[in-house]
């Protein structure tokens, strides 16, 4: 069963000769449970992308289907995109709140625990280490538990513990 499909999706910033077309027509199907990589070099378009799966940008053509419906897609963005002035826990559970949700208060306390953020939960981003920022963006995006989580290079500071 496909759980994304994307046709022939082009993305053009600017116009005339100084145009630049990051997408080209695109056409993707990933089906549900398949793990898929988007692997290329800088300024190939993996995060242009990432972003229109994610619906973060609207593409110039083409179209992107979830699921068949409307879903929570869960984003791991590549600069992390915490909020300063929030701490760890409420930097995990924001996208959850925003959304009226409940918090699967036992999944979070796995998700954290996976992640060995248990003892930083009180702590502010900015007194983490740039692993430890990465792994709350990670628990951020699957705390809802989506269906899809589109990641932007997840792990490029992560360290082995």
């Amino acid at each position: 069963m496909h759980i994304l499909q994307v046709k022939d999706l082009k993305k053009v910033y600017g116009s005339g000769e100084n145009a630049v077309h990051a997408l080209d027509g695109v056409n993707l199907t990933v089906e549900k449970g398949e793990f898929v990589a988007i692997v290329g070099t800088s300024g190939s378009g993996k995060s242009t992308l990432l972003h229109m799966l994610g619906g973060l940008d609207s593409p110039t053509s083409g179209t992107v289907i979830v699921d068949n419906k409307e879903i929570f897609i869960g984003f791991i963005f590549q600069a992390y995109n915490l909020v300063p002035v929030l701490n760890v826990y409420e930097n995990i559970v924001l996208p959850v709140e925003l959304d009226g949700a409940r918090i699967d208060s036992k999944f979070l306390q796995q998700i954290v625990g996976t992640l060995g953020l248990d003892g930083c939960l009180n702590a502010l981003p900015n007194q983490l280490s740039g692993g430890q920022q990465q792994r709350v963006a990670i628990a951020r995006a699957l705390v809802a538990a989506p269906a899809i989580i589109l990641a932007d290079d997840p792990v490029s500071t992560l360290n082995r513990r």
